[in-house]
């Protein structure tokens, strides 16, 4: 079993990269800040697309959204599998435990599945982005296989008043940066709006930069069901 390069939970995690689902962790977990002597990620931090956010978006405070919805939430989606939320898994309140489709998971935050690579440092990562204030970034290296590594960083991009289905939500904005190291031309940005009341992963998006582009249509909701409804 294959990820693709734009490869999400449900179509909605930050995780990027063609290699095997279970590709043995051949990093450390290790987080790190644009500017701490990381000359990789610097020089991908640089290269991240600026912010470009419109009047029905505010600054994060701080406030993080819920990490993981209640059990019985649920979010289908256009020309993909629906998610249904099982609750968090009892090993912490950040991994949330899902059904996508007919496939159980587990994935940080609802985001980033614990089978993938760099899923320890995402979870750290994640935290510390949708924990802090519009325009905080936290990086990590990802390195799949020998010659195969990313630099991958994650920005807060605010809380955006977003209207989906005749609702409005108040969903944090996190883009996730992938550039590639070491020869390697792939470079993406993908945005996510995760919901603050609930914790759903509402809406994601796929912008292709440069390498192989992956065809991915916005994973645009046709049903948004919170817990106990």
């Amino acid at each position: 079993m294959k990820m693709s390069k734009a490869a999400w939970v449900a179509g909605l995690a930050l995780a990027a990269g063609t290699a095997a689902a279970q590709v043995p962790k051949l990093d450390t977990p290790k987080l790190e800040t644009p500017g701490a002597r990381n000359p990789g990620l610097d020089a991908a931090a640089r290269n991240y697309p600026p912010i470009i956010n419109g009047e029905n978006v505010r600054p994060a405070d701080g406030t993080a959204p819920r990490s993981c919805p209640a059990a019985g939430a649920r979010v289908e989606v256009r020309g993909g599998p629906a998610t249904e939320y099982l609750g968090a898994s009892p090993a912490s309140p950040d991994l949330c435990r899902m059904k996508v489709g007919t496939e159980e998971v587990e994935a940080w935050f609802g985001i980033w599945r614990t089978a993938w690579p760099g899923a320890d440092q995402a979870h750290l990562a994640m935290r510390q982005v949708m924990g802090g204030r519009t325009g905080d970034v936290a990086g990590f290296d990802v390195r799949m296989a020998a010659d195969y590594s990313f630099q991958d960083l994650l920005r807060n991009e605010g809380v955006e008043s977003i209207r989906l289905l005749g609702t409005t939500y108040q969903a944090m904005k996190m883009s996730h940066y992938r550039e590639g190291a070491e020869g390697n031309i792939y470079r993406s940005v993908i945005t996510v709006w995760k919901d603050m009341a609930t914790g759903m992963v509402l809406f994601s998006t796929y912008q292709h930069i440069g390498g192989a582009p992956e065809i991915n249509a916005p994973r645009t909701p046709t049903a948004i069901v919170p817990a106990g409804q």
